[in-house]
C-alpha cells in the first residue's frame, strides 16, 4: 500500500507528463491554425461546438504506426495524396519513432506537417526504468494506471454590466455562466465523459448535462457509444452534427465533408446530438453502424392542438417562457448505415433512419414539416483514381430527392482543384442534415455550383473560389425565387522567417427584398470586403499581427451605400516559461450593422468567437494562460467593447443601459 501512495504522488508531480500522447517536442499553436478553417464558417458568437470536432481528434490522436489512409484523411488539412505519402514512408522504412519523423518526407509540405502533428501520436514507453520498482508487486495496478488519463475542464465567467433581464427580474437565475467537463480515458480505446453547463440567467448549474461511455477498436467493434453521441454520414445530406465547415479561406477543404460516422458528444451544444446507443461493427471491407436514440427536446407547442410550432435551438432557459418550452417534446430515432470499402480508394455507403416525434408539427406553409413520423435514406460514394477524387450523396425523404456531388483533383503537392454541384429540393426537410451550401447547412431549396483552386507557388499561396447559387422557391427572407454569387480571392506570402503578408478580397452579390415606394421588391445587394494583414514573428516568444479591413454594402435600386472599417493590433508573448499572453485592440467604424466587420478571435481553450463590429467603438481583450505545473493550466480572458456614441447596447432582456460591454472568464484544465 505504501508503494501505491508513492506511485500516486509520482503521477501528480513527476516532472514530465507521463500520460501525454502528444510529444513534448511539438510546440504548435493549434488554435491559430484552426482559425483559417473556422473564420468564415459562422457569423455569430460561437461556443465550444465549432472546436469540439477538432478537439475530439486532439484528445484521441491517431497512431501513425497503425493508421489507414481513411483514418488519416479525417485530420483537418490532410488530403489523400499527403496521407498516401505517409503510408508509403511507413511501408518502406518501418514504424515511426516520432511524429517529427514526418519532416523527413521530402514531398510532404512542412506547413501541412506542422498543422497535423497535434492530431497524431506514436505509441512508445513513457515511463523510465526507475519506475520498475513499482511494477513488482503492483503490476496489475501499474499496467492500468499507466494507461489511464483523466482530463478535467472547468470554465466560469460573467458579464460585468447588468442587463435588463436581471434588473427587471425576467431572468430567474444568476449572471454566472459555467461549464464543467470530465473525461476519463483508458489507453485510446475506452472513454467516459460527463459535461454540465449553465448559461447566464439560468437557475441550475446542471441546466444542460451530457454523458457518454465509448469503446474503440475492440475486436470487430470499431466503436460503441452509450449515452450522447453525434452522427456524421457521407456529405451531410441526412445526418451530420450541429456544426460543419462552410465556404472559407481554404478554397478546397470545405467541399468534401470528412465524416467519422459516430463519435461521443463532448461539446456544449444542446441540439443536434443523439441520446441512446450506437455501435459500429467492422468486418473485412464492411462497416455496419446501428443506432437508437430517444431524447427530449425544447419545443413551442400549441395549447389547443398540441402541435409543435417551432423547435428553439438556443438551449437557454433563463425566462419563464424559455423554461416552459424546455423538454416539451421527445424525438425517437432508429437507423443504420452499411459501408463498403475497397483498397482504401473506393467507398460506397447506404444510410437510413426513421424519426418519430411525440407531437405532430403544425404545418404553416406548403413545404414545412408536417406529421410526426419521418423516414430518410441515402446512397453515397467516394472513389479515387490516381490524383482524382469523385464523391457524392443522394438523399430522399419520401417526398423529394436531393443530391450533392463533387470532384477534387490534386495533380501535384502544390495544386488542388475542387468543384461541386448541389441540388437541394424545396420540399426536402431534415432536422439533422448539414449539407454544404450558401444557407449554412439548411440543405433545402438551393441549387449551386462551386469551383475552388488552391495553388502554392514560389510566389506565395493562392486561394480562389467562385460560387453561383439560386433559391428556386421562396425563402424566409424573400417571397419569390432569388439568386446570387460569391467570389473569393486570397494571397498569402511568407516574405522571410519573420514576416508573412496576407491579402484577401471577397465579393457577395445576392438578391434581397427591399421596400421601394412602400412596396416590397427584389433588388440586388452587393457586399465587398478587402483585408490586409501582416504577421511578424519577432522570436519564438513574441508574435505580432496587424489587420486592416474595409467593407462596403450597396443596394442599387434604393441608392443605399454604406461602408465599414476595422483595424486591430494583435500580440502574443511568452515572457517566461509556461506563461502565454494574448492581447488585441480593435478600432472599428461602420455606418450600420449592414456594413459590420466580423472579428474572429481566439478564446479560452475550446472556445472560438466571431463578433460583428458595427457602429463606432473600441474593443480589446487580454488572455493569460499559465501552466502552473505540468498537468495544470490556468487561463483567464477579459474583454471589453466601448461605443462612445451610444447610450445603451443590445436590446430586450440583453440590453445594457450604458455604452460599455465587458466580461471576464476563467478556466482550469487539469490532466492526471
Amino acid at each position: 500500500m505504501k508503494r501505491f501512495f508513492l506511485f500516486l504522488i509520482l503521477i501528480l508531480f513527476f516532472p514530465s507528463n507521463i500520460f501525454s500522447q502528444i510529444e513534448d517536442t511539438v510546440i504548435i499553436d493549434t488554435e491559430s491554425n484552426l482559425e483559417e478553417v473556422f473564420e468564415d464558417s459562422f457569423t455569430e458568437e460561437a461556443e465550444s461546438d465549432a472546436f469540439d470536432n477538432f478537439e475530439d481528434l486532439i484528445l484521441n490522436p491517431i497512431n501513425l504506426n497503425t493508421a489507414s489512409i481513411n483514418e488519416l484523411i479525417a485530420i483537418p488539412f490532410l488530403d489523400f495524396q499527403s496521407a498516401s505519402l505517409i503510408i508509403k514512408h511507413r511501408d518502406k522504412y518501418g514504424r515511426f519513432l516520432s511524429t517529427n519523423e514526418l519532416f523527413s518526407i521530402a514531398e510532404l509540405n512542412p506547413e501541412i506537417i506542422n498543422k497535423i502533428i497535434p492530431f497524431l501520436r506514436v505509441d512508445k514507453i513513457t515511463f523510465s526504468d526507475s519506475l520498475s520498482y513499482f511494477q513488482d508487486e503492483e503490476s496489475w495496478l501499474f499496467s492500468n494506471l499507466r494507461n489511464l488519463n483523466v482530463q478535467i475542464r472547468s470554465r466560469f465567467g460573467s458579464d460585468l454590466q447588468q442587463r435588463d433581464g436581471f434588473t427587471k427580474g425576467n431572468y430567474l437565475g444568476s449572471k454566472l455562466k459555467s461549464y464543467n467537463r470530465i473525461l476519463i480515458k483508458h489507453s485510446s480505446n475506452i472513454q467516459f465523459g460527463v459535461i454540465t453547463e449553465k448559461d447566464a440567467g439560468e437557475q441550475f448549474f446542471y441546466d444542460y448535462y451530457s454523458y457518454h461511455f465509448s469503446i474503440r477498436n475492440y475486436g470487430i467493434v470499431k466503436q460503441l457509444v452509450v449515452g450522447d453521441y453525434n452522427l456524421e454520414f457521407a456529405q451531410g445530406l441526412i445526418l451530420w452534427s450541429s456544426y460543419s465547415l462552410s465556404k472559407g479561406s481554404d478554397a478546397t477543404l470545405p467541399v468534401k465533408r470528412k465524416s467519422r460516422n459516430i463519435r461521443p458528444h463532448t461539446g456544449a451544444s444542446e441540439h443536434g446530438f443523439f441520446r441512446g446507443t450506437g455501435i459500429n461493427l467492422s468486418l473485412y471491407d464492411f462497416n455496419l453502424l446501428l443506432f437508437y436514440s430517444s431524447k427530449k427536446i425544447d419545443a413551442n407547442i400549441d395549447s389547443v392542438t398540441l402541435e409543435i410550432n417551432s423547435l428553439p435551438i438556443t438551449g437557454i432557459h433563463a425566462t419563464r417562457n424559455e423554461i416552459n418550452r424546455k423538454n416539451r417534446a421527445t424525438e425517437t430515432v432508429i437507423g443504420s448505415r452499411l459501408e463498403y470499402s475497397y483498397n482504401s480508394s473506393n467507398k460506397f455507403g447506404v444510410s437510413f433512419y426513421k424519426s418519430n416525434f411525440s407531437n405532430a408539427f403544425e404545418k404553416s406553409s406548403v413545404y414545412d414539416l408536417s406529421g410526426k413520423e419521418f423516414l430518410f435514406y441515402s446512397f453515397d460514394f467516394d472513389n479515387r483514381f490516381g490524383p482524382i477524387n469523385i464523391f457524392g450523396e443522394i438523399a430522399n425523404d419520401q417526398n423529394s430527392t436531393s443530391f450533392y456531388s463533387g470532384i477534387i483533383i490534386v495533380p501535384s503537392s502544390k495544386i488542388q482543384f475542387a468543384s461541386s454541384v448541389r441540388n437541394y429540393s424545396e420540399r426536402f426537410r431534415n432536422l439533422h442534415a448539414f449539407g454544404f451550401g450558401e444557407q449554412s447547412g439548411k440543405t433545402q431549396n438551393e441549387f449551386g455550383v462551386y469551383t475552388g483552386l488552391k495553388f502554392n507557388s514560389e510566389f506565395g499561396l493562392f486561394n480562389i473560389y467562385y460560387d453561383k447559387f439560386k433559391f428556386p422557391y421562396a425563402t424566409f427572407e424573400n417571397p419569390i425565387p432569388s439568386n446570387g454569387d460569391e467570389l473569393y480571392f486570397s494571397y498569402r506570402k511568407q516574405i522571410n522567417r519573420e514576416l508573412e503578408l496576407l491579402f484577401r478580397f471577397k465579393n457577395e452579390n445576392k438578391e434581397i427584398t427591399s421596400s421601394i415606394n412602400n412596396k416590397k421588391s427584389i433588388t440586388e445587394r452587393i457586399k465587398n470586403s478587402y483585408r490586409f494583414e501582416f504577421n511578424y514573428s519577432a522570436s519564438k516568444t513574441l508574435r505580432l499581427r496587424t489587420r486592416l479591413e474595409y467593407n462596403t454594402y450597396q443596394v442599387n435600386r434604393i441608392n443605399l451605400f454604406e461602408k465599414g472599417f476595422l483595424i486591430y493590433e494583435d500580440i502574443k508573448i511568452s515572457p517566461i516559461k509556461n506563461l502565454t499572453i494574448y492581447g488585441r485592440i480593435i478600432f472599428f467604424e461602420t455606418d450600420s450593422f449592414n456594413s459590420a466587420v466580423y472579428e474572429f478571435e481566439n478564446d479560452l481553450t475550446g472556445l472560438f468567437s466571431n463578433l460583428a463590429m458595427y457602429g463606432e467603438g473600441i474593443r480589446y481583450y487580454l488572455i493569460i494562460k499559465y501552466q502552473l505545473i505540468r498537468n495544470l493550466t490556468l487561463s483567464m480572458k477579459y474583454a471589453e467593447t466601448y461605443k462612445p456614441n451610444e447610450k445603451f447596447l443590445s436590446s430586450g432582456n440583453n440590453r445594457i443601459n450604458n455604452n460599455i460591454d465587458n466580461r471576464i472568464n476563467f478556466q482550469i484544465d487539469l490532466k492526471l
